[in-house]
């Protein structure tokens, strides 16, 4: 019997390589998922064909996401791109820009606000403080809505903000009555503040 230790070498290494192309195969084929323990970084796209949760995110150009990205922690993108829907999940922003035009906004507060009940002559107008708008400083720019509180013959004429409150000016057309004539209180008016 001889024995040849080339033809065993050859065999192995044969072997090896056949289950090495097997499990790449199958993992091409499954699309498999990897975990690195590095940074990548890269001169060219970095393309995320499909859903991805990354620990923290750094981008200094442009960030584009087709699909689900999820940052686990903190994230600093100097532009983002959403092709479809966006979500922020965060409690707290530092500003909000919609569109190349926009305004940036630092804080957007809504609610409802009350002023009392008070005496208002027909074809006047006067200055009433609708309380309670909390959080409202007078940097705020408010746009006002009446609510069904407010009788048909008054007008709101204008608005600005103080803080946590809105002084409006209401114009009384004296185009009917109330009982107590002048604001029946308290009326409540709807609140948009941007800062």
């Amino acid at each position: 019997m001889k024995f040849s230790l080339r033809g065993t070498v050859r065999h192995i290494v044969l072997s090896v390589l056949s289950v090495l192309g097997g499990v790449t195969l199958g993992a091409v084929l499954v699309g498999a998922a990897t975990t690195i323990s590095t940074n990548i970084a890269t001169d060219g796209t970095l393309a995320i064909t499909s859903s991805s949760t990354v620990q923290a995110l750094n981008v200094g150009g442009a960030l584009l996401a087709n699909d689900t990205l999820n940052v686990v922690g903190s994230s600093t993108v100097q532009a983002l791109n959403v092709g479809g829907a966006g979500m922020l999940s965060s409690t707290t922003a530092t500003g909000l820009k919609v569109g190349q035009t926009g305004t940036r906004h630092t804080g957007i507060i809504s609610g409802y606000c009350t002023i009392a009940a008070a005496a208002h002559t027909a074809t006047t107008t006067k200055q009433f403080t609708c309380a309670s708008a909390t959080g409202i400083t007078t940097s705020y720019k408010v746009f006002v809505q009446s609510t069904s509180s407010l009788p048909s013959m008054f007008v709101i004429q204008s608005a600005t903000s103080s803080t946590d409150a809105i002084e409006v000016r209401i114009f009384n057309t004296g185009l009917g009555t109330t009982t107590a004539g002048g604001l029946e209180g308290p009326t409540s008016l709807n609140f948009w503040a941007v800062l």
